[in-house]
Parts: structure tokens; sequence; C-alpha cells
């Protein structure tokens, strides 16, 4: 994949006014560490300031040429009258590189190979999100993205080619699109800057991949102080999983080749499963690779998280804790706690358009901690920006949102468990994870390796464990996985770090530590290298799908509202136009009421009497008939319609018809 050179100008720049912003509020860490939050700013600031200027005057490439340049002037802002600071760090950095190159030790050349296999694994992995097959059809190559694509397909098209602005739902035509879409708007500006779909994707999720990688491996770092801790923790996260490779022994077959020709034609997941019980998910397949969401705001939040950390140890970690008694800390030590919380509250406030699930943990989290310290006046930095930056973004949602609250909380014990025992679901799902995590608070608190701000940190997190374990928190119950994730993200590194000090005493105790990270990480390491390994070629659309999706675009104009088959990979998602009704499944999930919208479609195309009002009830332009509107009431009788269906594009499998008032057939 190359995408043109105009392309990763726009990514160079977004990158680069994220970089530059960071001198706003951070004055001391090195530029790897800044290039790492700025590349998830930059391009979250890029989305937000190209939206409000594509809401105004259209998405074209010049509305994009002007957000990258705003994003720029914002990070030069942030730089502001002392430049020197920056040309230190690139001055640091250059020496620190050429020393290490000229004089590498074990741990340097240690990471850098874990930094380069990383990077090849998340480029592999991204390739197989969304990829053209030999017949010009669209695939992907991982089983949970088999709805998710054509959605986020559907999204993108209608700001690039459907003029979706203010956005309506592309599968719900008429109602306000509340879906976090920023990760997919920005695709969609990377569209504009001349890049397919495909490539544009692929640059945006590798890029904030990779972001994530490097943030996590950096809030490692500061928490546990451990080298090999650092290491771990990201492990841990991407590779989660539970007991499920120990299905790869009834799996195993000697007579087609035993265990290694198992590894090279895996059949399903090992970390979950359609029967129910293992469900958790490893995070890369069935998040990461899918909900683009989740890709964009889980680096923003980790950022946020470093700030927090950052601030806390200021002055030796006195501003968070509430039982000290000594005199206030120094006026400077004040002042720089205050811009790191200040900063995190910033990223904050950019979170609801990339993801709400996100912002909503942060802000209470952020809220049980400041109660915990006690100290508001500090905290108060962190607040006021956030709540400035996100409210207007939340009323905009609001504004005419048909989201129906009432789907959203209810009473559920046990999460996604069904009617399995609680305790033996939650060990089957994350193995070892949870016996460790105790143990380590446990051990951690009495022999002092984790203090209290460690806890007055982790803490509120725990809450993220137990809420959705006793209440259902959105319409599909797995879906409360978009809150446990923040529980599991918060409690890696600390469950590295008690692995690592096992590690460090050698002996026994240094085979315990690598038999439970295997324990910890098998299942999700199947999960990746299944995907990795290409072996899974899923068709989203075939190659005449997608030759009929362009003409489509051709013969429409932007905004049209066309009646199709409710399903989650219709052709008119690759024209960029409104659908009566997409995928019902979408819809439900996302807490939107479709009425009798299924109903409504399926006597259209039986060509009922009220057929013609029907139409005109959904405002219908155009009526696509290819094999799933077959399915529901065969080939289209265009006479029962009066007329007024006018036939403008056809191919072997497709028809699409114009809808025409009755006058308008007669003259």
């Amino acid at each position: 994949m190359y995408p043109p050179p105009v392309t990763l100008l726009l990514l160079l720049a977004a990158i680069a006014g994220g970089t530059l912003a960071t001198y706003a509020y951070d004055d001391e860490s090195p530029l790897s560490a800044r290039i790492a939050a700025g590349a998830p700013l930059g391009l979250t600031l890029l989305g937000l300031i190209g939206f409000a200027l594509a809401s105004a005057i259209g998405l074209t490439a010049a509305t994009v040429a002007l957000a990258a340049s705003l994003v720029l002037l914002l990070g030069a802002a942030a730089v502001g009258p002392a430049p020197g600071r920056l040309r230190a760090d690139v001055l640091v950095a250059r020496d620190t590189l050429v020393g290490r190159l000229r004089h590498p030790d074990r741990w340097t050349g240690s990471l850098a190979i874990l930094g380069a296999a990383a990077a090849w694994l998340v480029w592999r992995v991204y390739e197989r999100a969304m990829f053209e097959g030999g017949d010009g059809g669209i695939y992907t190559g991982v089983d949970h993205n088999l709805g998710d694509l054509p959605f986020h397909i559907a999204v993108i098209n209608s700001f690039v080619h459907g003029a979706n602005f203010p956005p309506e739902h592309p599968e719900l035509a008429g109602v306000r699109l509340t879906y976090a879409f920023l990760a997919d708007f920005v695709t969609a500006m990377f569209m504009r800057a001349g890049a397919g779909l495909r490539d544009a994707m692929f640059v945006v999720n590798v890029t904030l991949a990779l972001s994530l990688a490097a943030l996590l491996f950096r809030w490692a770092s500061h928490v546990t102080r451990d080298r090999l801790a650092a290491v771990v923790a990201p492990l841990l996260v991407f590779f989660s999983g539970g007991f499920g490779f120990l299905l790869l022994f009834r799996d195993v077959d000697p007579e087609q080749g035993g265990l290694m020709a198992l590894l090279g034609r895996m059949s399903h997941d090992y970390t979950i499963l359609g029967t129910g019980e293992l469900r958790w998910g490893n995070l890369v397949i069935t998040m990461l690779m899918t909900q683009r969401s989740i890709l964009m705001g889980m680096p923003l939040v980790v950022a946020v998280w470093i700030l927090w950390w950052q601030a806390s140890a200021i002055g030796g970690g006195q501003d968070i804790d509430p039982g000290r008694t000594d005199a206030a800390p120094e006026a400077d030590d004040r002042h720089r706690t205050r811009r790191l919380l200040a900063g995190a509250g910033a990223i904050t406030g950019l979170l609801p358009l990339a993801h709400a699930h996100a912002f909503l943990v942060t802000m209470a989290v952020a809220a049980m901690v400041s109660l915990a310290t006690r100290r508001f006046a500090d905290w108060r930095s962190f607040f006021v920006p956030a709540l400035v930056l996100s409210l207007p973004q939340i009323a905009w949602l609001a504004a005419g949102s048909a989201l129906d609250t009432g789907r959203f909380v209810d009473f559920h014990l046990g999460w996604d468990r069904g009617q399995r025992p609680l305790v033996p679901f939650w060990t089957y799902n994350l193995g070892l994870f949870i016996p460790l995590l105790v143990v380590a608070l446990f051990r951690g608190t009495r022999e002092g390796w984790l203090s209290r701000r460690h806890l007055v940190l982790y803490l509120p997190f725990l809450a993220w464990f137990v809420v959705p374990n006793v209440l259902k928190l959105s319409p599909w119950i797995w879906d409360n996985i978009k809150f446990l994730v923040w529980w599991h993200l918060a409690s890696a590194p600390i469950v590295a770090l008690l692995l690592a000090r096992l590690w460090h005493k050698r002996g026994g105790w240094r085979f315990a530590a690598a038999t439970a990270f295997v324990a910890l990480t098998l299942s999700g390491a199947l999960d990746v290298a299944r995907v990795a390994s290409r072996s899974i070629e899923l068709p989203i659309y075939s190659g005449p799908a997608v030759a009929f999706g362009h003409r489509i675009r051709a013969v429409t104009p932007p905004g049209s509202i066309v009646l199709h088959a409710p399903t989650y990979n219709s052709e008119v998602f690759l024209a960029g136009r409104r659908s009566v009704l997409g995928y019902p499944g979408h819809t439900w999930s996302q807490g939107l009421d479709a009425g009798t919208r299924e109903d409504d479609i399926r006597a259209i195309y039986a060509g009922g009497s009220d057929a013609r009002a029907l139409l005109a009830r959904h405002v219908v332009s155009y009526v696509l008939v290819g094999p799933r509107e077959r399915d529901i009431a065969g080939e289209i009788d265009e006479k029962r319609f009066d007329g007024i269906l006018r036939l403008v594009a056809e191919s072997v499998d497709h028809r699409l018809y114009a809808v025409e008032s009755r006058d308008a057939a007669q003259q």
C-alpha cells in the first residue's frame, strides 16, 4: 500500500501540529513521546477543525488544506515565543539516537527489535481490515469486521460523496448520526486529499495503532518504573485473552498434520466464540480493527493518563496525597501540575465526537480521583477545559437525537455470561488476569512497590469492572465491553509489574512468571496470528456489486434516499447515499428506533396498495433491485407502481429505479 504523496503530507501536517501542541502543557517529555501523543491529537484536531469547515463550506480539497494549515498554526502557537525548547528537544533526540547507534546496549537492541516487530505486525494486521480481491471486490480478513466494515464505508462515503452535513445516519435517513464518527471523517478527509478508500483507512488505522503501542509503553514505564514491565504491559493489552487456547487440544488432529498444520489453518477464534462460553475477545480483532472510534479514542485516553501521572509526580506526588500536612508545594510546582492537568482536560474535551465511551469513563475517573485527593483547585484545571471543549459537541449530538436512552441502562448481572456461573465465566474468559491482579494489589501495597499514588489513580477503574457486571449500559449487552476494556487497560501495568518482579527473582519464580505470561497472551496471540496469516478472506462486496455501487453514485445526486433491502452490505453504502434502513442490528445496537421501516420496506417491494404512500412517507428518490431485494418479493412488478418508477441504471444482477410523481410520469 503506497498512498499518494499529498496524503502523506496531510498525515505529516497533522502529526507535526499535534506534536507542537504538546508544548502548550508539557515541559518535560522527550520528542519521541511528544510524537506518540501528537499523532492522535493532531488527527483529532484535523478532524474537528475539518468538520467545522466542511459543515460550513463543504468537504473539498481546499477545506482539507485549510484544516491542516490551522492545525499547524495551532501547534506553532503552542510552542509560542520559546522555540528554543523545540530546538533543544530535536538536538537531544538526535544525540540520543546517534549515541545509541554507536554504542548500543542490550536494552536498546531488544527494544529496537520489539519496535520493529510491532510495526511489522500492525502493518500486516491492518492490511487485512480491508483489501481488494482479484475480482475488484471488497474483502476483509477479520471475522468480526463483516458487519462493521460496511458501516464505516457507508459513513465515510456519505461524507465524501453524499454531502452529509449535518450528518444523518447513512442507514437511517432523516435521523441524526450520533455514533462517534470522527475517525471516519478524518478518513474522508484523506480521501479528499487524493487517497483511495482502502489507503485512507489504512493510513489512519496504522498511525493510531502505532501511537497507541508507543503510548502504552510510555505509560507503563511511568507507572512501573521497570523496563521489563513496560514491555510486558502492552503485550498483555494487545494479546488479551483467557483460557481459550485450551481448545487447541480439542482441535488438533494427528491425522491432519497435528499442531503445526492446525496453526496454519485455524478455523475459529480462541478468545471469543458464538457459542457463548468465550465472550471477552481479543482487543485487536474485536475492537481496534472493527470499531474505529475506539482506535482513535484509546491513544488519546492513554495520553491523558500519562499527564495525570506526570502531574501526580511533581513535588514528590504531594498534589494527590490528601494526608499531607506540610507546607503547600512551591508555586512553580503548582503551576506545572495545573498545566499538565489542563492539557489532560483539553485532550479529554476532544473526545465526544471521537469516542463517547472514552469521554464518559475519563470524566468519571477524574471526578473520583479529585474527590479522593481533595485537591479541587488543581483538578479545576482539568475540568474547565474538558467541559468547555466537550459541551458544544455534546449539545450538537443531543440536538435532534433519536437515541432511545431507555434501552441503555438496566439491571443485568455478570455481563455476557448468559446462564453460566459468574466466577468460572470470568476465569475462562480472562484466565489468570484477575487472580494475578488481586495478588499484585495485595502484595504491592504490603511490600511497598505500589504506592498510595498508584492506588489513588488506579482504584477508580475498579468501578468500570463492577458496574458493567451489574448494569447493562448498552442495548446489546456485549457492548458493555466498551466500559470493561478501560479497567483491563488500567490493570495491565500492575499485573505486568508483578510478573516482572517474579522474573527478577530468578530460579523457579522466573519459570512461573514466564508460564503465567504465556497463559495470559497465548489465546490472543493465536487470534492475531490467524488474521496476520492471511488465512481469512471474507467477501463484503463482489466486483459487480462494487461497480454498481459506483454506478449508483454516478446517476443519483448527493443526499438521495435509496430504498434497498435491510442488510449490512448494500451497494448503496458504496455510493455514499442514504438508506431508509440499512442493517437493523446496527441501528438497534446504537440505541436508535427504526419504527416500522423494516415492515414498510417489505410492503413496498411486495407492491401492495400502500406502496406509493410508503415511498412518499420515507421520501424515497430511488429504488434498488438486486439479489437481496429479490429475496424479499422476487422481481419488482413495475406496473403495480402506476408508472412512477423509471429505470435509470442496470447490470446483470441489479436495477436502479428513479421514483417520480404521478404527474411527472404522465408527461
